[in-house]
């Protein structure tokens, strides 16, 4: 479905962040508007606030509010998304591709589209971890830059609709969500991860 309106841009100075409190301390938009600005400035006034929080905010949210996370993708912010299935798994497959996670996810699956992608090294037919095959995802994932690991971890957190221990146990993920989001921008994936978000559509 096509959101209703394009949300502005989030590039906002730091003079104009106090104006953002009046939407509260767990507002995504005001920690995404910080962390842009200041992400300093952004991890005083939210402290423990976890990229796995950032991601999972997207479930309570619809097509319209989840325009923020577009936002992020700077010139692009002005263009409305067309929400549905079709173009989140146009977007999660081109993602995967470009940034180089192939190893970490597979498509064969049962379902169509998006659904019938999943992390790889899982024995789904017994439901059992296979050991062997989860080291080898883990040392893969290791292997990865930052910017790297905190899109896959993104996709894995909406893969499970929540946190994991499964495939991100004994990895790094638990970057503040300051902090990720400017090692994000500074490696060119901010843009396509706030897109990814945003055009989640359940799994």
């Amino acid at each position: 479905m096509m959101s209703d309106k394009c949300a502005p841009a989030l590039d906002v100075s730091v003079e104009e962040q106090d104006s953002f409190g009046s939407l509260g301390e767990d507002s995504v938009q005001t920690l995404l508007s910080l962390a842009l600005a200041d992400p300093e400035r952004a991890k005083e006034r939210f402290p423990a606030y976890r990229l796995t929080r950032l991601v999972t905010a997207r479930f309570d949210m619809d097509d319209t509010e989840a325009t923020i996370f577009a936002d992020l993708a700077g010139p692009l912010a002005t263009v409305c998304l067309l929400h549905g299935i079709a173009p989140f798994n146009d977007h999660l497959r081109d993602a995967i591709e470009r940034f180089g996670l192939t190893s970490l996810f597979c498509d064969n699956g049962p379902g169509r589209h998006h659904h019938a992608i999943h992390p790889t090294d899982y024995d789904y037919h017994a439901d059992a971890v296979d050991a062997w095959g989860m080291e080898s995802w883990r040392a893969d994932y290791r292997a990865m830059t930052a910017a790297q690991q905190m899109l896959a971890a993104s996709i894995i957190w909406l893969y499970r609709g929540g946190k994991d221990n499964r495939w991100l146990r004994r990895v790094s993920c638990t970057w503040h969500a300051a902090d990720a989001i400017d090692e994000m921008r500074r490696r060119d994936v901010l843009a396509d991860w706030g897109r990814l978000i945003s055009l989640y559509p359940g799994w």
